[in-house]
């Protein structure tokens, strides 16, 4: 990784990451009925999900062509596998939903191979985490990256500009396909269908993109371009189809404005940031837990938050971190 990139990763990233979890949290205390945040409370769960999409499509497209494939393939196991599993097995048999006596086998293979956004009962039914469809999501980046690594890097913009039609062709006529036919609630519908991984790639390949060209902007037209894409984003919803684009240039801006900072995080942003998978992994079941014997929705929120923080710098030290060393235990690349 050049020094550039190092850099990049050691503020921009962080800042995203870290906010990006933040931004989670807090639209699920709304979603929960705990507390609800102006803005963040409602925007806060695409916005943090969006930011971590373009972070992966930066980060992702060059770890592909620095390793080889069975490098790479070896450090995305490493990466999410162990702490996904860990808890998805102590979550779902903690909240019953692995009882011996009604496992499904099917339903569970789908979760174990990150499938569970493609096969709604198998979603539904194992869902004790409330956030693995993104897994789905990122799997499928996975492996598209790796398929187009090395076109990508000679036509960027080409590549980006295909998959943001094809994303917008699909969202577009995401709810006339007769996809999972057996689903008539409008909300699963948006789910399954018009938020599929699809939908989502676009945001991938705009963290692609400004890996590959590492452009210059100006950062009053970035800034511009965030205010009107994110920050007004309620204005403009109602003429467009979403989950849409739109809004993943309004995040790349960000990135390109705190990538092109000089300026360094301090501890508790480095913090979260290196938690940040764990924390995203548990701090939903977390939050239902505390909700079942604290009452006060402010205790709730400092509660659950501190116990999240704990509980994933644990899972981040006993699980990621052993296994992420693992990974560069035979190369020299900086784990991503």
């Amino acid at each position: 990784m050049t020094q550039e990139n190092q850099n990049s990763k050691n503020h921009s990233v962080e800042t995203l990451r870290a906010a990006a979890v933040i931004m989670v949290f807090v639209n699920h205390l709304h979603s929960l009925g705990i507390i609800t945040v102006p803005y963040f409370g409602i925007s806060g769960g695409w916005l943090g999900v969006q930011i971590f999409f373009v972070i992966s499509g930066y980060l992702i497209i060059q770890s592909v062509l620095r390793h080889s494939a069975w490098d790479y393939l070896r450090h995305r196991v490493l990466r999410i596998y162990p702490a996904y599993l860990f808890w998805f097995f102590a979550f779902s048999i903690f909240f019953g939903n692995l009882a011996f006596a009604t496992l499904d086998v099917k339903s569970l293979v789908a979760h174990l191979l990150f499938l569970q956004h493609f096969f709604p009962d198998a979603y539904l039914k194992y869902d004790a985490l409330r956030v693995t469809w993104t897994l789905t999501v990122e799997a499928v980046w996975y492996v598209l990256a790796f398929l187009i690594a090395a076109r990508f890097f000679k036509a960027p913009s080409k590549y980006t500009i295909v998959f943001v039609l094809l994303a917008c062709v699909w969202v577009t006529g995401g709810v006339s396909l007769r996809l999972f036919s057996g689903i008539q609630d409008p909300g699963q519908k948006y789910f399954f269908v018009q938020n599929s991984a699809i939908a989502q790639m676009p945001f991938f390949f705009f963290g692609a993109w400004i890996a590959v060209k590492q452009p210059k902007f100006d950062k009053a037209a970035l800034l511009a371009l965030l205010i009107s894409t994110v920050a007004l984003f309620k204005s403009w919803e109602p003429a467009a189809v979403t989950p849409i684009f739109i809004t993943g240039l309004g995040v790349s801006a960000l990135f390109l404005i705190l990538k092109d900072s000089n300026y360094s995080n301090p501890k508790p942003v480095k913090l979260l940031s290196d938690i940040s998978y764990s924390f995203y992994l548990i701090h939903y079941p977390i939050l239902m837990l505390v909700m079942g014997f604290v009452h006060n929705k402010y205790h709730r929120t400092f509660l659950a938050f501190f116990i999240t923080v704990v509980v994933a710098y644990i899972s981040y030290r006993l699980i990621e971190r052993p296994f992420m060393k693992m990974a560069r235990s035979k190369t020299s690349s900086v784990s991503v």
